[in-house]
Order: C-alpha cells, then structure tokens, then sequence
C-alpha cells in the first residue's frame, strides 16, 4: 500500500527529470534548435540562439518545480499541458505541411524522434501530469517564496553559462578570403551519382563538402536549406561522402533535398577537402575566393557577395 501511495510522488519527479534532461539535450549542439525558430521565422539568425536558450530555461524551471513539488497544481502542472499542447500543434502543424520526416528535436540529436512520435510522447506526458493534478497531494514546502525565485534566476542562467553565446562571434563572421583554381573534374569524374552535373568554371557558384555523418555538416546543411528556402535561386551545391543508406536520414534531419548534390566517395573527396569538413568554398567562374565554416556561412554576406560584380 506504502508503494501505492508513493506512486504519484514518483511519477512526478519522473515527468520533471525528462523535462531536465529534454532541456540539457538540447544544448549540445543547440544550433539544430535555434535553426527550427529561423525557418519558422520566430526569430531571426541573431535572437534564434537567444529564444532557444529561453526555451530550454521553462524546461528546466518546470522540471526543478515538478521535482521539488513547487505550486505543483496552482502553476507547474497547468504550464506543463501549456507547453506540451503547444509543441503538439506545432508538430501537427509540421507533419501537414513537410510530411512525418527527420528529428522533432526533443531530445536534440542524442535521442532523434519523428514528429509523430514526439506527439505520442506528448500525449503520454499530458496524461501523466493530468493524474498528478488529481491524484497528488498539494505540497507543504517551507521557503516557496525563496525558492521560486532562487529557481527562476538558476534556470534562466544555466543554459546561457553551459552553452555560452559567442557575442564576439561577429569579429570572425566574414569567411575566409583565399584563391585558388577548383577542379570540378575531380567532382564529377569520380562522382557516385551525376544527376546534377554543373559548370563551376562560369559564374558563381556555393559549394559544400559534407559527410553524411558528421554532425557539424548536419548543422551547416540545415542552415544552408533555410537560407535556400528564403532565396532559391541562391546556387547552392553539396557533394556529399559516405554510405547510400545514410543518405536518406540526412536529408530527414537537416530538410536539405532541395539543394542539388552529388554523392564523392574515398580519395577525391580527401583531396578537394583535405580530410576537413565541413568546407563551403564560394566559386567566382572557377576561382575559390572564399571558404566558409558554419558560424560564416551567413545569408546577408551570401546576398551581398552574389549581388556584387
């Protein structure tokens, strides 16, 4: 019977260590979440690191409050359904209009859910905190009023102090400057796939080298389809490295098919990037002038640069 009793008090330190550890997921790498409120044009590419790091902040605040059994049913509970039905109308919203396909970003990238799974597991939460609202006993804490507070502060900091945001990133935005001749023999002679052959020898051309497996080419090709979904005419490139079947789960988890590609395997690969990626190298009729990692791989500079003689 003691078991029984106990059984709502589990259940809520429970439902507030997935809060917890949903936000700390999320944190490395926080890129793929800030990129979400870029494409759903909540923020733009300077407020996205600061809506995502507020975002993760609620999840921590609700998940200390649901474990220290803090104004469970007067606030923690109501805003826990508040926050869960809102992502559930965001991921209906999502699977209407781009389909059940890629990471949700729940749990970040450690643990990849599809939309459809994420609103199960919303489901499921929603329930679990509907039963603590009518199975739970209120809570007799001592020191809420110093509490709350004290939780408040340490949420909202701790995603800004374990994942800072590089305020001096400005200084190295501009990618960098560099010329030399581009071989896109070595592309396409030895390319797998050649559906999408291009002459980089005339125009302007950005080029991506990615591996299907790395993380930080995950990132910059989803960055490179939001920045191509806002301008399309944009000439982007990807030639990718690594094994056919992890070609189709890059393409759920960075949204990048609309980018046109080609697949590179071995040595030609190694030698264009040097065992390096990812590399985005900016090609003006042949001449690679610039070279680009993520945090320089911005959309006004691509504008400015593909607009100017």
């Amino acid at each position: 019977m003691k078991i029984i009793s106990y059984f709502p008090q589990f259940i809520r330190i429970f439902l507030g260590l997935v809060f917890i550890l949903s936000g700390y997921l999320k944190l490395y790498p926080i890129e793929p979440f800030e990129l979400n409120f870029i494409e759903l044009g909540i923020g733009n590419w300077y407020t996205a690191p600061f809506i995502a790091r507020f975002l993760i902040s609620i999840e921590f605040l609700l998940g200390c409050f649901l474990i220290v059994n803090l104004a469970l049913k007067s606030f923690t509970l109501k805003a826990v359904v508040s926050m869960l039905v809102f992502f559930t109308c965001y991921l209906l919203i999502q699977i209407i209009s781009e389909g059940n396909n890629g990471n949700c970003g729940c749990f970040g990238t450690y643990l990849q859910m599809t939309p459809l799974e994420s609103i199960i597991k919303n489901i499921l939460l929603i329930t679990v905190a509907i039963f603590l609202q009518v199975f739970h006993k209120d809570s007799t804490l001592r020191f809420k009023k110093l509490l709350a507070p004290l939780f408040l502060i340490t949420s909202i900091a701790l995603p800004f102090i374990l994942n800072p945001i590089d305020l001096m990133a400005a200084n190295y935005r501009q990618p960098e400057s560099v010329n030399f001749a581009f071989d896109q023999s070595l592309i396409f002679n030895d390319s797998v796939s050649k559906k999408n052959i291009i002459d980089f020898s005339s125009g302007k051309h950005i080029v991506a080298f990615f591996s299907l497996t790395c993380p930080h080419c995950k990132t910059t090709a989803f960055k490179m389809h939001i920045i191509e979904k806002r301008h399309p005419d944009i000439p982007f490139f990807m030639v990718l490295n690594g094994k056919q079947k992890n070609l189709q789960p890059f393409f759920e988890e960075t949204k990048s098919g609309n980018v046109p590609y080609t697949i590179l395997l071995g040595e030609p690969f190694a030698r264009i990037t040097g065992g390096n990626v990812p590399t985005v190298y900016w090609i003006d009729n042949g001449i690679v002038v610039r070279k680009s990692l993520y945090i320089s791989l911005e959309e006004q500079e691509i504008l400015n640069w593909l607009n100017n003689p």
